[in-house]
C-alpha cells in the first residue's frame, strides 16, 4: 500500500516533521476530514507524485522514494518509524533551520551532504567559537543559521558525483545561490525527470528573502558589507544550469512542487534581473566605485553587455568652513570657538581635534552626535566623550544599541559601548550658540540610524544624513542594516523628512568631502524607483509584505549575546515585528543546545499590524565553560521556521 504524509501544526523538538499516514481507500474519504479537523482553515497536504516518490510539506519538506522496504529520504524525514527506516538521508546545504533535524534522527542512518559546506556540518562549534568575538566589526554579511551541534554526515558530495538508489541514480549539481556551497540533486523517477534544488526556487518564480544572497563581489573588488544581492549572479548561474537539464518536476526544501520549472525559473531570474537593474540606478556606491565598477557588479546578474542605468551625480560643491571634516567626523564650529562634534571613529579624530584645542582654533568640545551604530563612527565615541568632558547625544530609537552593542547582531557592529547617551526624540530641537539644532529619527543606511539638521543665520542649512545617502543616490547596499519599506520606516520616510526640509538645504554625508543636494526631479526619480523596488520585492517573496524578504532582524532574541557562570539562570527575550498589513500570532518555541537549558514552555504572541511585541525566556546554563546556541521555532500562517533565529550564550 502507497501511504501519504499528513503533517501535523505542532512541531516537536524531537523531529522536524510529525505526521500520520492513513493507508489504502482510507485516504480517498477520511483525509479532507481530518485535515480540517487538525489545521482548522489551514489545509496542508501531502502528495503521492509517483509510485515511487512522495512529498509531505512542512517547514522542511520530506521526499521519500521508496522501494519496497527501502526508502531515501530528500531534505528531511518527517517521521519514519518501523522499518520505514530510510538508508539515507540527502542534504543540500548546510543551514541550521533545514539540517537540524538530521542532528535528532535515529543512529545509523547516512547522511549525504555538499562537501563546500562541510566545516559547518562537521564542527559548527568552531563557527561559534570564532564568531563570539567576529561577530563584532562583521564585514561579511554571512547568514549566522549554523548549527549548534555536528551533523552526522557520511558522505560529501559535490558536482560529478552521483547517488544510486534501486532503479535511479540521482546526480549531483553545485548550485550556489541561496548559501555558497548549495547543491541539487537531479534523477530520472518513475519517467519523470525531478530537481530536488534545496531553497533555489521557491514557488512559481520567488525566493524566500534576499539577505541571504548578501555577499562579496571580487571581480568589481566589492567586500561583502557593499555587496547587495552579490549572490544573485550564482543564483542565475545555478537556475540556467537547472533549467538546461528539462526537469518535469522541481521539489524544493520549502514550499510546494513545482509542476513548471522552466516557467517558474523564467520568472524567477526575470524578476532577480529586474530587482538588481532597479537597485544600481539609485545605489550610492556609483559615487564610491564609479561606473565601471558598477557594470562589472551589473554583468554578473543581467549579463553580458546589458545596459546598466546609473543616477548622474547630483550638484554638489565646497562644504562651508564653519563645518570641518575628519575621517567620518564632523566639526561644527561656532564663533566664539566652541565645536560641537557629530561620530568618533577612530584616534586620529581624537589627535586632530585635539591638535586645534592646543593651537586655540577650538576652545572646547561641548558634545557629541552619534548618527548611527557603525564602527567607523562609533569606534571611539567613548574615549572622545571622556577626552573632552562632553555629553553624547543620539536619537531615542538607537541609544541602546549604543549602549549596549553585545545585546544586537548587526552589520559593521562596534564592541565599544557608549555610556550615558542622552537618548533625543525626533524632531527635538536644541539652541547652540549661533545655531538651531534638530534630532531626526532616518532609518535611511540602517534601521537605527539619526540625522541633524543645522540651522545658522545667513547661511544655508545643513542636514547631516550620516551615511544615508551620496550625490549618486541611497546607500542601501547592505540589506542586513534593515533597509525597511515601508511608508513610515525607511528610505521612503527619509525622503518624506528630505522633501520637508528648505529647498536649499545641502546634505552632508560624512564619508564625502563636499555637501550636495538632490533637485525636485532627482527626489522624484529616487522616490519612484524606490517604490517601484517595494513592489519588486513583493513579487519576489511569498510572504505578505516585503519586509520579512529583507529585514533579517524580524524575529531576535535580545540581547544576542548574553554571559553567564556555570549554572547560572539568565534572562532574555525573543521580539517579533509584524510587517503584515494585519494583525499576526506567532508561536514561538526556544530550544537550548550545548547543555543550555530553557526553563519552561514557549507560547504565543499576537501582534498588531507594523508592530513589535516581546515574548520574555529564561535558560540555565550547564555546568560546563563554552558557548551555548540558544534558538526558536517560529508558526504564523504560512510561515513556519525550525531554528530560525539564535543568542549566543557564553559559559565564563
Amino acid at each position: 500500500m502507497d501511504s501519504v504524509q499528513v503533517p501535523l501544526t505542532r512541531l516537536p523538538s524531537e523531529c522536524s516533521l510529525t505526521s500520520i499516514e492513513i493507508h489504502g481507500s482510507m485516504k480517498t474519504n477520511l483525509l479532507p476530514l481530518l485535515l480540517c479537523m487538525m489545521l482548522g482553515t489551514s489545509l496542508l497536504h501531502g502528495e503521492t507524485l509517483s509510485p515511487h516518490l512522495s512529498f509531505s510539506p512542512g517547514p522542511v519538506n520530506a521526499v521519500m522514494l521508496k522501494s519496497e522496504m527501502e526508502h531515501l529520504a530528500i531534505y528531511s524525514t518527517g517521521q519514519m518509524r518501523g522499518p520505514e527506516k530510510p538508508f539515507m538521508l540527502l542534504l543540500t546545504q548546510a543551514r541550521r533551520d533545514t539540517s537540524s533535524g538530521a542532528t535528532r534522527l535515529p543512529p545509523g542512518i547516512p547522511i549525504a551532504a555538499p562537501s563546500a559546506e562541510r566545516q559547518f556540518l562537521e564542527n559548527p562549534q568552531a563557527f561559534w567559537e570564532h564568531f563570539a568575538t567576529a561577530r563584532f566589526h562583521d564585514y561579511d554579511q554571512q547568514t549566522t543559521k549554523i548549527g549548534a551541534v555536528p551533523v552526522p554526515v557520511t558522505r560529501w558530495v559535490q558536482e560529478g558525483d552521483v547517488v544510486e538508489w534501486p532503479g535511479v541514480t540521482l546526480r549531483v549539481l553545485d548550485t550556489p545561490g541561496y548559501t555558497r556551497g548549495g547543491v541539487s540533486y537531479l534523477g530520472e523517477i518513475d519517467g519523470r525527470k525531478v530537481a530536488f534544488t534545496g531553497d533555489l526556487i521557491h514557488g512559481d518564480g520567488q525566493i524566500l528573502d534576499l539577505y541571504s544572497f548578501q555577499d562579496a563581489i571580487p571581480e568589481a573588488k566589492v567586500r561583502g558589507y557593499h555587496g547587495y544581492g552579490g549572490r544573485l549572479g550564482a543564483l542565475v548561474s545555478s537556475l540556467l544550469k537547472v533549467r538546461a537539464e528539462a526537469p518535469d518536476l522541481i521539489i524544493p526544501a520549502r514550499g510546494r512542487v513545482i509542476h513548471r520549472p522552466v516557467q517558474a525559473i523564467d520568472t524567477l531570474i526575470q524578476r532577480v534581473r529586474a530587482l538588481y537593474r532597479n537597485y544600481l540606478s539609485t545605489s550610492a556606491l556609483h559615487w564610491y566605485f564609479k561606473e565601471a565598477r558598477m557594470q562589472a557588479c551589473a554583468q554578473r546578474v543581467l549579463g553580458e553587455g546589458s545596459p546598466v542605468e546609473l543616477m548622474p551625480f547630483s550638484m554638489h560643491t565646497q562644504t562651508p568652513d564653519w563645518i570641518k571634516g575628519f575621517s567620518t567626523t564632523r566639526l561644527i564650529l561656532s564663533e566664539d570657538g566652541a565645536a560641537f562634534m557629530l561620530d568618533c571613529g577612530n584616534q586620529r579624530v581624537i589627535d586632530e581635534v585635539q591638535a586645534l584645542i592646543e593651537s586655540g582654533l577650538v576652545k572646547r568640545v561641548d558634545g557629541i552626535f552619534v548618527t548611527h551604530y557603525h564602527d567607523d563612527h562609533t569606534d571611539k565615541v567613548q574615549e572622545a566623550s571622556e577626552r573632552f568632558d562632553c555629553p553624547v547625544y543620539a536619537v531615542s530609537e538607537y541609544k541602546d544599541v549604543l549602549e549596549h552593542p553585545a545585546g544586537y547582531h548587526l552589520p559593521a557592529m562596534t564592541d565599544q559601548a557608549i555610556k550615558n547617551v542622552q537618548g533625543m526624540d525626533d524632531g527635538t530641537t536644541m539652541s547652540w550658540h549661533e545655531f538651531e539644532f534638530q534630532f531626526h529619527f532616518y532609518p535611511g543606511q540602517t534601521y537605527y540610524h539619526g540625522a541633524l539638521s543645522v540651522t545658522k543665520p545667513g547661511e544655508s542649512p545643513i542636514f547631516l544624513v550620516g551615511d544615508s545617502f551620496a550625490p549618486s543616490g541611497i546607500d542601501d547596499y547592505c540589506v542586513q542594516n534593515r533597509n525597511l519599506v515601508h511608508e513610515e520606516s525607511g528610505y521612503l520616510y527619509c525622503l518624506r523628512k528630505l522633501r520637508d526640509m528648505p529647498q536649499d538645504t545641502w546634505l552632508i554625508n560624512e564619508h564625502i568631502p563636499y555637501v550636495f543636494r538632490f533637485s525636485s526631479a532627482e527626489m522624484d526619480y529616487l522616490e519612484s524607483r524606490y517604490r517601484e523596488r517595494a513592489s519588486l520585492l513583493s513579487e519576489l517573496f511569498p510572504w505578505d509584505d516585503p519586509n520579512y524578504g529583507i529585514d533579517a532582524q524580524w524575529a531576535v532574541f535580545y540581547p544576542y549575546g548574553l554571559t553567564l557562570s556555570p549554572g547560572q539562570r539568565g534572562h532574555l527575550e525573543i521580539r517579533v515585528t509584524n510587517h503584515s498589513p494585519r494583525e499576526r500570532q506567532f508561536t514561538l518555541t526556544p530550544r537550548g543546545w550545548n547543555g543550555l537549558k530553557v526553563l519552561g514552555k514557549g507560547g504565543e504572541l499576537t501582534i498588531p499590524a507594523r508592530g513589535t511585541k516581546a515574548f520574555a525566556v529564561e535558560v540555565q546554563a550547564p555546568s560546563s565553560v563554552g558557548h551555548c546556541l540558544l534558538t526558536a521555532d517560529f508558526v504564523s500562517g504560512n510561515m513556519v521556521f525550525n531554528d530560525w533565529t539564535e543568542a549566543l550564550v557564553t559559559v565564563e
